[in-house]
Parts: C-alpha cells; sequence; structure tokens
C-alpha cells in the first residue's frame, strides 16, 4: 500500500513551488503579489506527489495552464515601458479563457465598469496610483473566480469606457491630464464563446513631473466616506493602490527603476538611517514632547521636498496652532531618513520666549538665533562652511553671496521659526532667500502667525485639530500628562468646539479638569482662566493690524455677525476701506469669511472674539461711541511716565539733529532707543511727530505711532496734537474724532481748540457719509458738530464766538439741503420741520429758517393741491399737526424778537399758506379746517 504523505511536508513542498521569491522595488514598497502566493487548498484533493490534480482548480472539460510567473512580469514591464497597446499583452497573460493569475505593480484586472460616481472615483484612483508609479495596464471583462488564483475570461460591455471622460475627471482631481489610451481586443472564453475585452495603457509619469497628488475629496461611497482625500498621494504597491504618506512621497520624486526590468535582485537597502544627519534641533521636550496627527501637513510638506520648482514653504496660521511642533517634526523625520538631498538641518527662531499651556504663564526659549533679518543671515551662514572671520563683519550683500554659495556646497534643509517677529519689509526679504536658492538642493521651512508677505502658492495655511480624527488622539496623549477623566463623545465635541480644535488652547483647558468638571472647566476658561493663553495665541497679530482694521475687527466682534454693507453703514468707512481691513484681517486668520448665498458675511472665532471684546483691550479710544452706533444700527434694522535717563538721553541727541535739520539721522536715533527701551510711549510720541517734519510728511506712520504713544499711556499735548493733525491730513475724520475726543477726555490744553477740531472732525464725517449715501446718517453726525460748537459758545470771546455761529450756520445750511432731497411728499415737510426745530434747540435763530419754513409749507401745499382728490383723513391730520408745528416755530422767533419788523412779511406769507392749505382740505371733503382746529 502506498503510503499517504505528510501535510506539513506537503504544505512546505507547495509554498516552496508558488510563493516568489521577494523582489525589491522603488518607492520602499515591498513586493507581495498574491499572484504568486497559494490559496487555501483542500488536502483531498492533494495527489501523492503534492502537486494539484491538472484539472482540480477548473471547470470539467478545462485543464490548470502553467504560467511563468516571473517571465510574464518581466514582459509585461517591457510592454508597459514601451507603450505598447496591442494583442501582444493579451496573449501575454491570457490561454485558453483564463488569464494568469498575476496582479501586481504594472498589472491589474476588473469585471467590468462601474459609471457610478463612486466607480469612476476608484477608477480614478487606481490610473494615478500607476501613474505615479511604473505605469502599466488595466484589463476590463475578467473575473476573480477564486480568490488570488483563477481569472476567468467573461467580456465587458463594448460601450462602457469613455477615455475622454475619465482624462476630464483627472485633471479635475489632479490638475494633470494623464495620456491614457484604451482599445477592445477579441477574447474566447472557456467555453469557447467570443467576447470583447478591454485593454487600457496608463504611461508612466515623467521624472520631471511630481508625484500627483489629489486637489480635492473624491466621490463618497454610502458611508459618504471619500474614495481618497485632498492631498493625499497614492502609488501602487504590489497587487494594491496605496497612499504614500511621509519619505515614500519624497521616494517617489527619485530613481523609480522597474524591479521586474533590472538585471539582478539586489536587497532593498538603506531602509533606515543608523547615523542621524547633522543638525541643531532642540529638545523635542521643549517643542512638543509627543507629535500628534497632522499628517495631511507632513505629507504636503514632503511633497515639497520633491517640487524641484519651488524652494520655499510657509507655514501660517494663528498662535497656538502648531507651526513650530509641525515644523520640528517634520525637520526630525528628514534628519531620521535616508537618501534625502540634505547634509544638515539647520533650527533658527527668533522666540524669546513660549507660552506653556499647562502652567499658564511664558517660559524662556533654551537659544535665540536672530531678532533682525541680517542676523538671521548671520546666523545661516555660521552654519556653513565659513570661518568666524568671513563672517563677523560682512555687509548684507556680501553675507547673501555667502549663504548662496555655501548651500550649494552644503544642501540643508533650514527652518525659519516665527518670522512674524520680523517687520513686513524683513519677512519679504527672508522669502526672497528661497529665490536665491536656484536649483540647489537646499530648502527653507517658515513659519508665521502673519500671512502678509508671502504668495498662498507658497503657504500652508493650519487650522486646529480635525474633530473626528486627530482630536481624540491628541487628548489622548495629553492625558498622559494631565491625568484627567476620561472623556465622553459630547464633553470631546465641547472641549473642541470651545478650543477651537487648538492643540495650545485645549491643553490649557483641560489642565483645569484636574479641579473641575468639563462643564464648569469651559465655563472658567472662557473667562479669567482662559486670558491669558489666548493673549499669547493672539494678541501679537492684533497688534499688526492698521487702526481701521483693529476698529473693523472689534465692529464685527461686537455685533457678532457682519457684511461689508452692514460695517459701512456702522463705521462709515468708505467700501475700499472696509474690504483693506477685511484682506488685513484674513491674512491674520483671524475672521471667517463664509458665504451666505451670494451676500459675504463676516464673523470671528469665538476664542479671538473673547480676546477682543474685553473691557481692557484698547483696540479704540472712543469704545463708547462706537457701541452707540451699534446700539442705533440695530434699533434701526429693529435688533432686539516715568522717563529713564535713555529716554532723555535719545530725545534730546534727537533734538539736537532736528535743529540742524537732520531729520534722518533723529529718525535714526530714536528707533534704536525703542528697541533698547521696549517702545518707551515718550519715544513713540516723539517719532510721531518726527514723521510729521519729514518731507513730504509721512502722515500714515506719524497717526499709527501717536495714537500707539496714546493707547501706552501718554497724554502729552504734543501726541495728542501730532495725532490729530495726521489723521486730518490724512482725511481720516473717523480717526481725527478720536483724537480730539480724547484730549477733551483728559481735559488737555487749549480745550477750546479742541471743541472746534471735534466739531470740524464731525462735520467732514458727515460729508463723507453723505458721499456714501447714507444722507440720514450725515445729517445726524452733522447736527452733532453743530451741539459741539454750540456746547463750546459760552466759552469763547465774543469774537471768536461770532465766528463759529457761522461756521454753524454753514452747518445748518448744509443740513438743509440734505434734507430737502432725502424725502418726498409730506414725509418732506416733516423731515423738514424736524430740523427747523432742532436749529431752533441749537441756538440757529436766524430768520432764514422762518422762511424755510415757508418753503417747506408751500411745497406741502402744493403737494395736496396734485393729489386733493384723493386726500386720507390721516393726511389731513397730518396736515393740521405741521401747520400747528410751524405756529409754533413762527411764535417763538416773535416773542424772542419782538420788535423784528421783517416777521410782518413772514406772517403775511405765512396766513396766505394756511389759507390755501385749508381750501385744499376743504375741497376734499367736509371736514373741519385747519383754522378751526387751531381757534378750537
Amino acid at each position: 500500500m502506498k503510503r499517504q504523505p505528510d501535510k506539513k511536508a506537503v504544505a512546505k513542498a507547495i509554498s516552496s513551488i508558488f510563493v516568489e521569491k521577494e523582489m525589491p522595488v522603488d518607492v520602499g514598497v515591498v513586493a507581495n503579489s498574491g499572484a504568486g502566493t497559494m490559496p487555501n487548498v483542500d488536502p483531498q484533493r492533494l495527489d501523492d506527489s503534492g502537486m494539484v490534480p491538472t484539472n482540480a482548480a477548473c471547470g470539467p472539460a478545462e485543464r490548470q495552464q502553467d504560467w511563468s510567473v516571473e517571465e510574464i512580469k518581466k514582459k509585461v514591464s517591457e510592454l508597459a515601458n514601451q507603450g505598447r497597446l496591442s494583442s501582444d499583452v493579451l496573449n501575454l497573460i491570457c490561454k485558453d479563457g483564463v488569464c494568469a493569475p498575476v496582479e501586481f505593480e504594472l498589472l491589474d484586472y476588473k469585471e467590468d465598469f462601474d459609471n457610478s460616481p463612486y466607480g469612476k472615483g476608484k477608477l480614478i484612483l487606481r490610473v494615478v496610483s500607476f501613474f505615479n508609479s511604473f505605469g502599466g495596464y488595466l484589463i476590463f471583462g475578467v473575473r476573480e473566480t477564486e480568490s488570488e488564483l483563477r481569472f476567468d475570461v467573461v467580456g465587458a460591455n463594448p460601450v462602457g469606457l469613455d477615455v475622454e471622460s475619465i482624462k476630464a475627471s483627472i485633471k479635475e482631481y489632479t490638475g494633470e491630464r494623464i495620456q491614457i489610451s484604451a482599445m477592445s481586443l477579441d477574447a474566447v472564453r472557456a467555453d469557447g464563446i467570443l467576447v470583447k475585452l478591454w485593454l487600457l495603457h496608463i504611461p508612466q509619469r515623467p521624472q520631471s513631473t511630481p508625484p500627483l497628488h489629489f486637489l480635492k475629496d473624491g466621490p463618497g461611497n454610502d458611508r459618504k466616506k471619500p474614495v481618497f482625500t485632498r492631498d493625499s498621494v497614492y502609488c501602487r504597491r504590489a497587487d494594491e493602490c496605496v497612499e504614500a504618506k511621509g519619505p515614500r512621497i519624497l521616494d517617489l520624486n527619485g530613481d523609480r527603476k522597474n524591479p521586474y526590468l533590472e538585471q539582478s535582485n539586489t536587497p532593498l537597502t538603506g531602509l533606515f538611517r543608523v547615523n542621524r544627519i547633522h543638525h541643531n534641533l532642540p529638545d523635542r521636550n521643549f517643542i512638543c514632547p509627543r507629535f500628534v496627527g497632522r499628517d495631511a501637513v507632513v505629507n504636503t510638506l514632503w511633497r515639497w521636498l520633491g517640487d524641484d520648482l519651488s524652494y520655499v514653504r510657509v507655514l501660517a496660521g494663528e498662535g497656538g496652532l502648531g507651526k513650530s511642533s509641525i515644523a520640528y517634526e517634520f525637520a526630525e523625520r528628514v534628519s531620521e531618513t535616508p537618501n534625502v538631498p540634505f547634509e544638515q538641518v539647520v533650527w533658527l527662531t527668533a522666540k524669546e520666549r513660549q507660552f506653556k499651556a499647562f502652567d499658564d504663564q511664558y517660559v524662556r526659549v533654551p537659544e535665540r538665533h536672530y531678532t533682525s533679518y541680517e542676523e538671521l543671515l548671520v546666523a545661516i551662514c555660521k552654519r556653513l562652511p565659513f570661518t568666524t572671520n568671513e563672517v563677523e563683519g560682512a555687509s548684507v550683500t556680501e553675507l547673501k553671496r555667502m549663504l548662496k554659495r555655501g548651500l550649494v556646497e552644503t544642501p540643508s534643509l533650514l527652518i525659519v521659526d516665527d518670522v512674524d517677529s520680523l517687520t513686513a519689509e524683513e519677512q519679504r526679504q527672508v522669502l526672497e532667500l528661497g529665490m536665491m536658492l536656484g536649483s540647489n538642493n537646499s530648502r527653507i521651512l517658515l513659519t508665521t502667525r502673519y500671512n502678509q508677505s508671502f504668495s498662498n502658492d507658497n503657504v500652508i495655511k493650519l487650522s486646529g485639530f480635525y474633530l473626528a480624527e486627530e482630536f481624540p488622539l491628541y487628548l489622548e496623549a495629553l492625558k498622559e500628562r494631565l491625568q484627567f477623566p476620561e472623556l465622553s463623545a459630547s464633553e470631546i465635541e465641547k472641549i473642541h468646539a470651545t478650543s477651537g480644535g487648538s492643540p495650545l488652547f485645549a491643553e490649557s483647558l483641560l489642565r483645569l479638569l484636574r479641579w473641575h468638571n468639563v462643564s464648569d472647566a469651559i465655563a472658567q476658561w472662557k473667562g479669567d482662566r482662559g486670558a491669558a493663553v489666548r493673549a499669547a495665541a493672539l494678541k501679537r497679530e492684533i497688534e499688526l493690524l492698521s487702526p481701521e482694521a483693529q476698529r473693523i475687527l472689534l465692529t464685527v466682534a461686537l455685533l457678532g455677525e457682519a457684511s461689508t454693507v452692514e460695517l459701512c453703514e456702522v463705521l462709515g468707512y468708505p467700501g475700499e476701506i472696509i474690504e483693506s481691513g477685511l484682506s488685513e484681517l484674513v491674512s491674520l486668520f483671524l475672521v471667517a469669511a463664509p458665504a451666505l448665498a451670494s451676500v459675504p458675511r463676516f464673523r470671528i472665532p469665538d476664542n479671538t472674539r473673547r480676546l477682543v471684546v474685553d473691557p481692557t483691550s484698547t483696540l479704540v479710544t472712543d469704545r463708547a461711541r462706537l457701541e452707540r452706533d451699534i446700539l442705533a444700527f440695530r434699533k434701526k434694522d429693529e435688533r432686539t511716565p516715568n522717563r529713564d535717563r535713555r529716554v532723555a538721553a535719545a530725545i534730546s541727541q534727537a533734538a539736537s539733529f532736528v535743529r540742524i535739520g537732520d531729520i534722518n539721522s533723529a529718525l535714526a536715533t530714536i528707533k534704536d532707543a525703542r528697541r533698547k527701551t521696549q517702545d518707551h510711549y515718550d519715544l513713540l510720541s516723539y517719532q510721531a511727530t518726527l514723521h510729521l517734519k519729514e518731507v513730504p510728511p509721512q502722515t500714515a506712520s506719524a497717526r499709527t505711532l501717536a495714537r500707539k504713544a496714546y493707547t501706552a499711556g501718554c497724554r502729552k499735548a504734543e501726541v495728542l496734537e501730532c495725532w490729530f493733525e495726521a489723521e486730518w491730513m490724512e482725511e481720516n475724520y473717523i480717526g481725527a474724532l478720536e483724537a480730539a475726543e480724547a484730549a477733551l477726555a483728559n481735559k488737555s490744553s487749549g480745550m477750546q481748540d479742541w471743541v472746534v477740531r471735534k466739531s470740524a472732525a464731525l462735520a467732514s464725517k458727515a460729508s463723507d457719509q453723505a458721499r456714501t449715501g447714507s444722507v440720514g446718517n450725515a445729517v445726524t453726525t452733522m447736527c452733532e458738530a453743530s451741539e459741539v460748537l454750540r456746547q463750546g459758545l459760552s466759552h469763547f470771546r465774543r469774537d471768536d464766538a461770532a465766528e463759529l455761529e457761522s461756521r454753524q450756520a454753514d452747518m445748518h445750511d448744509q443740513i438743509w439741503l440734505w434734507t430737502s432731497v432725502e424725502e418726498q411728499g409730506l414725509g418732506r415737510t416733516v423731515a423738514q420741520l424736524d430740523v427747523l426745530e432742532k436749529f431752533w434747540r441749537l441756538g440757529d435763530i436766524r430768520i432764514t429758517n422762518l422762511r424755510r419754513m415757508l418753503s417747506a409749507m408751500d411745497g406741502m401745499a402744493s403737494n395736496l393741491n396734485r393729489g386733493f382728490s384723493s386726500i386720507s383723513g390721516a393726511q389731513k391730520n397730518l396736515c393740521s399737526q405741521i401747520l400747528s408745528r410751524g405756529e409754533t416755530l413762527l411764535g417763538s422767533r416773535r416773542r424772542r424778537f419782538p420788535s423784528d419788523s421783517r416777521h410782518k412779511a413772514i406772517e403775511t406769507s405765512w396766513e396766505a399758506l394756511r389759507t390755501r392749505v385749508d381750501d385744499i382740505l376743504a375741497r376734499s371733503n367736509s371736514r373741519p379746517t385747519a383754522n378751526q382746529v387751531l381757534n378750537g
């Protein structure tokens, strides 16, 4: 009797026959094709030799094919490399209605076309994966009847593949039009029936083209999960399409040699670097003890390293989002990765201190490398092959030449942290460093809060952690340090909503869980317990804003949400100033701008709003006025020094320069002293006055510095006068009004002059409002200007008072003109009477106002006469009230000036107008006349 074979020995023999030898592949992809593994086989189907019988895996009339797997992979690679689209491919892999069980990096079988959006997305994903790797073929019309073992020819719909549509969709998702090509081929099924197969050829990505990444999310499935996500990069790994992450993205940019076309198989090498490349990275525990999430951002940075047209990237976002942590993590991974094109990683920071959320306070940074553009150049050159003597004393131009040459000789990854510590001009100069690198392998990665100087093409804008993916992981990492209780899904969502997903804000909030429950912790953090971290994250950005942008920011914060037109109405700024200010705010990530339908609206993230609306905020000096304006708008809308010696010496020296006419040297003296004294307000004030002495006067700088000096505590008459003058010269009358009110509130010297200045600023503001079409607001503002003058008249000498009375009369004349064009019909007459009564209360007792009253009544009579047949009862009552008010005005002046002979002519005209109105009303019907009403 023949002895049964040992089953373990049989399995070992099968494995040695069918399992392929591992092949080296590029991009870190380990070849593990399922085509070379033996599927599960029933031991009863084994013959005595341990082999599968000839027809064991086939139908009754079929036989098992013999395939040379290695030869097929090589031949398919050769054909794909040649761009062959012919029956040669099919003849190589298909015999007797069965296809070779060889799906690998360059070959994939599909049964048919799925023309649903999700199915089309999967096809796009496969094409892009092939393109990023080695190219290859997709064959439609082949069914996998036994997993990884048998692939039968079944045929595909001959009209199902639209190549042009696929190309267009690929370009929509990636920006690249891949030149795929397809053809149909005749094939015979195992039962002898002739069918059509579709052969789709995908070219290999040219070496000059970076790996394609998706520009937006792909179509979703039933669970709405997209088939691919924005910014992801895919490639082929064995018989799968997988997302390339981290260093593998950089590897895709390398020399992608097809492993199946190599002469000899060499083992994979260089998977890990034994010795890290040289770096000066600080201790990880100081920057980020444990890095969590941010895969998309880090992968974007890896993709950037392979872009030979871009040498600089900017990580930009508000404070507390982890810009430095991301830059550090990326730099550390680069230093550990083999085959990167760098000899060193250089970390340079301008930070002097860093806020620690757990301790709720600042700590000093171990090392600060630069405080100016020139110091940054020196810091970089010191880490390049130059001697100390070469670097020290070199001019900026020489340093730039040394830097350019040194980065060619020593390819480096430069991390320049906290660039926004520099001036806007110096930030632009830092960006230019990337342009200087030319075509060498060095790269510069910058971090900044203030994205004003950098093109969006170079900027990676950061936001908070995503709630569904990264935020729970981050909380879990924090739990190891902070030791807070387990959090439910709803509690995590509340913490995410409160912190905006900010790592810094979340840690600051979670520290309170040591003593409070989640609700109490959130309530306290929204108040005083979160004030310090909000200021640390956002205060510097706010201080960089122009005065107009700061005012817009506070207005949006107080309103909650607003559109551009609402901001124009509340603030009285022209549209271009509003748009300019909003552009500043968007670049600082302080204002979100989601569009509702076709009207864009603006709001502020909650934590920024908490900082901005804090009563101690100094964004504007006339906050009470702004709040009154907002309240009026809502109702309309029916909605409920101690001077130290350094300062004295600097001012004395600068004054000397001024006396000899050397303003530039005076400015240089003050600027240098400011850096050494942390912007003492006396220096700010003095520099503001110097800017007005320049030729031409630098009014923009003067107004900014004067305002800053006042906010810092300077109350000297000089700074207030400089502030007002600069604002006035800039024709920024709202700013001039701020300065005047600040002077009056602080009882500055020359109070009479400040009254006139305030009135003039209000009158000019009113003129601006009228020009923008806001006539009603213009009338209100001009009346306020008149009231200011009236209150100040008693403090002036008689001669001066007469001049001011003349100015007040001019204001009233302008108000009358505006009122005369604002309304129509009886409403116009009522508005005119309202204004005339205001004039009387404001002390304007001119006979001219009585003549204006007659004109208003004449206009009313004319309107009534034109429509006397349709005068309603309500209109008649209104006419009676108007006549009564006119009589009151006339009587008031008669009693005030009983001997004024001009009254007689006025009274005669008045009686004629009353009679005329009475006649018109009487003709309408027999209701009592106005005279009857007046006479009781």
